[in-house]
């Protein structure tokens, strides 16, 4: 699904330095706290799957495609009328149209899949909605959501300490720097527990920047859509982060290396 911060046209740099250690390690669950879109979950093989996130719409839009992939009940068009009062329905918090509903308009009418914070999205000539073009996209993912478990959960409710056997998690927050989410996202609190959650689990985390005892396995440059022009473009380093004392760290270093030299 279109999202903002999507890692859909990364996901053949990235995916590898997950299920390498996945597959490595015969991993049996993997969690993605803030799934987003669900543009890198839709790929994991091999493993149990939870997304999770704090946006209830966007968990309800993800459940109602696995319920109805071929999405047959979503709005055929959304003009502008619509996506107005979809957006007022959802200030007002009634219940004129489902979490799902508000969801399919907030993320795929919305330019840069801002969930109503974007403002309405059009073409590049400015004319018809995005929203067709959207639609399709979400359609032909759909079935590959088919198996994960979504749920509306914070981070911050995950136990950091491994139970049984170590998970792996791929944390993909709101960047720092950035055009940040409509809820304040604290960063140096989300230092502190993927810390703690490196120690008993395998961590992997996409973000341009991070305090220094997070080093970087992979990089790349890219060009970005950041500002309110829609016209400029930024050019970025996308990282994966892992904790210098995690066990992610600690297996790539021993196994993971002997991987990427043998490919």
């Amino acid at each position: 699904m279109i999202y903002q911060g999507s890692k859909a046209r990364l996901i053949k740099d990235i995916l590898p330095y997950i299920q390498n250690c996945i597959d490595s390690n015969k991993v049996n669950l993997y969690i993605e706290p803030f799934v987003g879109g669900a543009n890198v979950i839709q790929h994991i093989k091999r493993a149990v799957k939870i997304g999770l996130d704090t946006n209830k719409y966007l968990i309800a839009l993800l459940k109602h495609c696995q319920n109805n992939p071929d999405l047959t009940d979503a709005f055929e068009d959304c003009p502008f009328e619509l996506y107005k009062e979809v957006r007022d329905s959802y200030n007002k918090g009634d219940d004129r149209y489902e979490d799902w509903q508000k969801g399919l308009v907030g993320f795929c009418a919305s330019y840069g899949g801002r969930f109503f914070d974007g403002g309405y999205g059009r073409d590049k000539r400015g004319g018809r909605s995005i929203y067709k073009g959207r639609i399709k996209y979400l359609k032909d993912e759909a079935k590959n959501l088919m198996g994960v478990s979504f749920s509306v959960q914070d981070y911050t409710a995950i136990n950091c300490n491994a139970e049984t056997v170590p998970a792996f998690f791929y944390l993909d927050p709101p960047y720092a720097g950035t055009k940040q989410y409509q809820n304040k996202f604290w960063h140096d609190q989300f230092y502190r527990w993927a810390r703690e959650l490196s120690r008993h689990h395998f961590v992997l985390i996409s973000e341009y920047q991070m305090p220094s005892d997070f080093l970087s396995m992979w990089t790349k440059e890219r060009k970005v859509m950041q500002k309110s022009d829609r016209a400029s473009a930024e050019l970025v380093s996308e990282h994966l982060f892992t904790h210098k004392d995690g066990l992610y760290y600690k297996w790539y270093h021993e196994e993971g290396y002997k991987l990427w030299q043998s490919r």
